[in-house]
């Protein structure tokens, strides 16, 4: 009886080494997403992930080394991500080691069940069935305050969550996965031998002959104390004049995503030292603009606010706003921002289709995700056949009609919308649209008319006798 409880004893004891100390044959394992032939068509010789959690949007870059097995030309290369990383990702881009850029487009058909599916085509090489890519990812709502709440003068900690590895349908010969921290204070991390921490950066593998769809869940818990701005909403309006001008107003709701302030908050302490006694907030938001913009205003409901300045800066206008107060963890504060850029440095006219051309760049003058964007043009009166061209995917697009002062028609408005946004995003937009010369003097020849028939009513009315009896002078 003694031996037979040693030897179980000894299995449970080895079964709770293998799981606790793992190695990648403990991996949990999907294999129903694609079919075997898809899943055997690439074998990927290496792959690094590398994982940046320093800055305040958080990054992936995997780069693959992958090769075509099968006869014939190169099928479609699908990159994969498990429901809990598809929800994340706020932005996605591929692109050959050299910096040419590689279509990525969601397959739908495979995409179930939350599970993401990206199809890559490689461009057509003779001499070779091996390619060199990389993979980038922009990450929004993916790491956690930890703990939720703070008094004014703690440290705070955030929790990142992912898959160790490439969550990839193909065999995968060597990978590596590196993780970048904004501090070298790391209170825990999941450990799968081989892992080794050093400063900020912790690095998992190398790992040998992983198999398609593995994961291993991984946890981080490390110290951030910087703020982690967020636009709740951003309503961005366009105004077109052909007389000369662009107004622009933006209107902002900000947060701070860090840990919730509780206790009393002192703002004696705070203007001493905020290093000490501000971890986590932040009084100071950067707009980058148009090298020609002017004419700025910064306001919210109370009324103008006179704290900011701005400069010149690389081919761009920097503007820094403070706010009325400092923005804690799960803080506000909302604002309006407007300025005016010369027409004549975003609108062009095609020789070709004669349509004009506005650009744009659309998204956040700050550099900050954003969960709500809605971006609004609004074009002069009498424009046509108008068409917008954006470099990626958005949520809905539409028409209105604004009337203004003397407008008679109303001035079409195009409404774009779309959810969660990163930096990434703010990328040029291109507006076509057609607009005749009359309609462009529509307005000004409206005024002209309408004084041209006051004057005349007005000579008409002086030269009009309405008295009853004739004057003495006449008279005699």
């Amino acid at each position: 009886m003694c031996v037979k409880q040693l030897v179980l004893i000894f299995f449970v004891v080895l079964t709770l080494q293998v799981f606790s100390d793992s190695s990648i044959e403990d991996v949990q394992v999907r294999q129903d997403l694609l079919d075997v032939k898809h899943q055997t068509s690439y074998v990927n010789e290496k792959v690094t992930k590398q994982i940046d959690l320093s800055t305040l949007v958080p990054t992936q870059r995997i780069e693959i080394k992958t090769a075509f097995k099968k006869k014939g030309e190169p099928s479609s290369y699908f990159v994969t991500f498990q429901k809990d990383m598809s929800e994340k990702i706020a932005f996605i881009k591929a692109s050959m080691i050299d910096g040419s850029a590689l279509e990525m487009v969601k397959d739908d058909k495979q995409s179930i069940n939350g599970y993401s599916v990206y199809s890559i085509n490689f461009p057509k090489e003779e001499s070779t069935k091996k390619f060199h890519f990389i993979v980038e990812l922009d990450l929004i709502n993916s790491q956690m305050p930890s703990p939720k709440t703070v008094t004014q003068k703690e440290d705070l900690f955030l929790v990142y969550t992912d898959n160790i590895f490439f969550y990839t349908p193909y065999l995968t010969k060597t990978q590596k996965t590196e993780i970048t921290f904004p501090t070298n204070i790391v209170k825990s991390h999941t450990k799968l031998t081989p892992t080794e921490l050093k400063g900020n950066k912790l690095v998992y593998g190398s790992y040998k002959q992983i198999n398609g769809f593995s994961q291993a869940d991984l946890k981080v818990h490390f110290q951030n104390n910087q703020p982690l701005t967020r636009i709740r909403s951003l309503t961005k309006t366009l105004t077109v004049s052909h007389f000369g001008n662009l107004f622009v107003d933006e209107y902002y709701v900000v947060s701070n995503e860090q840990a919730k302030l509780v206790g009393e908050f002192s703002r004696l302490d705070y203007s001493r030292n905020k290093h000490l006694s501000g971890r986590g907030s932040f009084q100071d938001v950067t707009l980058h603009l148009h090298e020609q913009a002017y004419g700025f205003e910064y306001f919210d409901i109370i009324g103008n606010i006179s704290t900011s300045q701005y400069r010149q800066n690389d081919g761009q206008t920097d503007v820094n706003l403070k706010t009325r107060f400092p923005i804690f963890g799960e803080w506000k504060t909302d604002f309006h921002f407007t300025y005016n850029i010369p027409l004549k440095e975003v609108l062009s006219k095609s020789k070709k289709t004669g349509l004009y051309r506005l650009t744009f760049p659309f998204g956040s003058s700050i550099d900050a995700p954003i969960e709500d964007f809605e971006m609004k043009i609004i074009l002069p009166e009498g424009t046509s056949k108008i068409k917008a061209e954006i470099p990626f995917g958005i949520d809905s697009q539409s028409f209105q009609v604004y009337n203004e002062f003397l407008d008679t028609t109303g001035r079409p408005v195009m409404d774009l919308n779309k959810k969660f946004l990163v930096p990434s995003h703010n990328q040029n937009i291109e507006i076509f649209y057609d607009l005749a010369f009359i309609d462009m003097w529509r307005k000004p020849l409206l005024l002209v008319s309408i004084f041209f028939v006051v004057f005349c009513l007005i000579i008409l009315i002086s030269r009009i006798n309405l008295s009853l009896y004739k004057s003495k002078k006449k008279q005699d």
